[in-house]
C-alpha cells in the first residue's frame, strides 16, 4: 500500500507494519494508526508518519540513546491494553522535538510510547517518574 509523507512524498509501506493506537495519540485522538519510518539509514531518529494525514508525522528516538538509565514499571492497564506477555515484546520510543540545531532539540522523556512488537499496538503514557518534557540533547564527543 501507498501513502503520502511529511518528509519522504510517497512511500509503500507493508500494511502489517501498520501502527494501532487504539485511542489515538494525546492531541490527535483521531489519528490511530501510523507507520515507523527510518529518517535515514545511519540515523538514530525514526518518523511516526500518520496513515490517515500526510502532513502529520512526529520525529522520534529510543529514550537509551539520550539517557541510559531511562526506566519506568508499566501499569497493568497497560500491559493488558497492548496485549503484553513479556518484555521481549516491548519498544519504547520518545518523541523529538527538533529545533534549528541538535544542541537546542529537546525529547520527551515524560510521555513515552510504548510499542507491543508482537502485534504492533501502542499506546503514549505518561509517567509519574520525574522524567522531563523538553529534556535537552547531550550530545558526547569522540575522541579520535
Amino acid at each position: 500500500m501507498n501513502i503520502t509523507t511529511a518528509y519522504m512524498g510517497e512511500v509503500e509501506v507493508n500494511p502489517s507494519q501498520i501502527i494501532k493506537f487504539e485511542h489515538g495519540l494525546p492531541g490527535f485522538e483521531d489519528e490511530k494508526e501510523f507507520i515507523q519510518l527510518p529518517l535515514s539509514k545511519e540515523s538514530v531518529f525514526q518518523v511516526l508518519q500518520s496513515i490517515k494525514t500526510a502532513g502529520l508525522a512526529f520525529i522520534i528516538t529510543s529514550p537509551y540513546l539520550i539517557n541510559a538509565d531511562y526506566g519506568f514499571e508499566l501499569d497493568e492497564a497497560v500491559t493488558q491494553a497492548l496485549d503484553l506477555k513479556s518484555d521481549k515484546e516491548v519498544a519504547v520510543f520518545n518523541i523529538v522535538s527538533l529545533k534549528d540545531s541538535l544542541e537546542n532539540s529537546t525529547v520527551n522523556l515524560k510521555a513515552p510510547i510504548i510499542l507491543n512488537i508482537e502485534n504492533q499496538k501502542a499506546k503514549q503514557i505518561i509517567l509519574e517518574e520525574d522524567y522531563a518534557i523538553r529534556h535537552q540533547f547531550t550530545i558526547e564527543k569522540k575522541e579520535m
